[in-house]
């Protein structure tokens, strides 16, 4: 979806390791809300707070729904769980 092609992102915070927090696009399509609807990404509510999270959200649970991406999957770990037990 992104290689090779010039992305532009919009910054919404700073993580405390200096990293960059933001909205991806390539073009007009947004390329967090894309990973979100195939399934490819979780949207992490705890750190969800801008105005698109509740659409995310919604987009999320059809791509649950519809076990595409990592719903496919019998038991997806999410990330922030996965590196607690790690």
């Amino acid at each position: 979806m992104v290689f090779g092609k010039q992305v532009r992102v919009i910054q919404k915070d700073m993580d405390r390791y200096g990293r960059v927090v933001g909205m991806v696009f390539v073009g007009n399509i947004c390329v967090n809300e894309e990973i979100i609807r195939t399934g490819m990404a979780w949207v992490f509510d705890y750190y969800c707070k801008d105005s698109v999270c509740p659409a995310w959200k919604l987009l999320e649970k059809q791509a649950q729904g519809a076990r595409i991406g990592l719903w496919s999957q019998p038991d997806p770990v999410p990330p922030w769980d996965y590196r607690r037990v790690t």
